[in-house]
C-alpha cells in the first residue's frame, strides 16, 4: 500500500506539468486568433474609410456658373425669389441710398430747401456784405447783397436744371464727426486724383492720369449734393464707381467734406472762366 501510494504521488507533479503545457498552448492559439481578427477588422475599416473619401470627392454638386439640364433655363445658379430682400438691405430711403428725389405717383417729390443757396454761394454773400459795410453807402450795400442773393438763386436753379433728379439736401445732419470722417475717407479714396484741396491735381494726375475738374468751378459749386453722391456710387467718365469700396454713410460724409472745401475758398474769376459743363456733357471725369 505504501509503495502504491508513493507511485501515485510521484505521478501527480507530472500530471500538473502536462496540464500546464496544454493551457499555455491554448492561450498562444487564442492570441494568434485575436491578432488575426484585429488585422482583418483594421483592413475592413481602411476599405470603408477609403470608400467614404471617394464619395466625398465625387459629390453630386454644381460648380460656379456650371450648366445643367435639370432646370429649363440651363443655369445651375438659381435667381432669388421675386420680392426677396436680404435682412438689413431693405433700402426704402431713396434719398439716402441713391441721392435721388423720391418719386410719388404725381412725379418727383422731396428736395427741401436748397443747400446751394446758403452754402455754394455763401462766400459770395459774405464778401458782398463785407464790401458794402466797409465802403459805399448803405443803399449800395443793399443793392450788392440783393444782386448776390439773386445770383445765388439763379445758380441754384441752374444746378437744379442740370441735375433735376438729384437731391440738394443731406439725408442726415452734418456734424463735426461727419466732416472728420469725410475728410479721412476723402484722403484715402479721392485725394490721389482730386488733390488734397479739391483742385484736381492729385499725385496720379501728375503722373499722366486724366485730370478731373476742380471742385471750385462755378458749375460744381452749384451742383446739388446728390450729384456728388451719384458720381461716387456709379462713377463718371474715367472715374470708376466706388459703391463696393465706400459704404453709404461714408459717401455722404465725403460729399459733406467736398462742400466744406468749396466753402473754404471764395469763387474767383478764374473759377468762373473754367467751365465744368463741357466735361459733364462729354462724359469727362468728375
Amino acid at each position: 500500500m505504501s509503495s502504491h501510494k508513493g507511485q501515485t504521488e510521484n505521478l501527480r507533479p507530472q500530471t500538473r506539468a502536462g496540464g500546464s503545457g496544454d493551457d499555455g498552448g491554448s492561450r498562444s492559439s487564442g492570441r494568434r486568433r485575436r491578432a488575426f481578427y484585429g488585422l482583418l477588422l483594421a483592413a475592413c475599416c481602411l476599405l470603408f474609410f477609403t470608400a467614404c473619401r471617394q464619395d466625398m470627392q465625387d459629390q453630386p454638386r454644381y460648380e460656379a456658373y456650371e450648366a445643367t439640364k435639370f432646370f429649363k433655363d440651363g443655369l445651375s445658379s438659381r435667381p432669388l425669389v421675386e420680392g426677396t430682400v436680404p435682412r438689413g438691405y431693405l433700402r426704402e430711403d431713396a434719398q439716402l441710398y441713391t441721392g435721388k428725389k423720391a418719386r410719388a405717383s404725381g412725379g418727383a417729390t422731396g428736395g427741401g430747401v436748397s443747400s446751394n443757396s446758403s452754402s455754394g454761394s455763401g462766400a459770395q454773400n459774405r464778401a458782398a456784405s463785407g464790401a458794402g459795410a466797409s465802403g459805399g453807402t448803405g443803399a449800395a450795400a443793399a443793392g450788392t447783397t440783393g444782386s448776390a442773393n439773386a445770383q445765388a438763386a439763379g445758380n441754384a436753379q441752374a444746378g437744379a436744371a442740370m441735375f433735376p433728379d438729384d437731391v440738394d439736401t443731406f439725408p442726415f445732419a452734418v456734424t463735426a464727426e461727419v466732416l472728420n470722417r469725410g475728410q479721412e475717407r476723402y484722403q484715402i479714396f479721392c485725394s490721389m486724383c482730386h488733390g488734397a484741396t479739391g483742385n484736381g491735381d492729385g499725385l496720379v494726375v501728375r503722373r499722366g492720369y486724366k485730370q478731373p475738374p476742380s471742385y471750385f468751378t462755378e458749375d460744381l459749386r452749384n451742383a446739388p449734393v446728390g450729384h456728388f453722391y451719384d458720381v461716387i456710387t456709379n462713377g463718371w467718365g474715367s472715374m470708376p464707381r466706388y459703391s463696393q469700396q465706400i459704404p453709404v454713410q461714408d459717401r455722404w460724409a465725403i460729399v459733406a467734406y467736398i462742400r466744406a472745401l468749396q466753402l473754404s475758398r471764395p469763387l474767383t474769376e478764374e473759377d468762373r472762366r473754367v467751365e465744368a459743363r463741357p466735361a459733364m456733357e462729354g462724359g469727362g471725369q468728375r
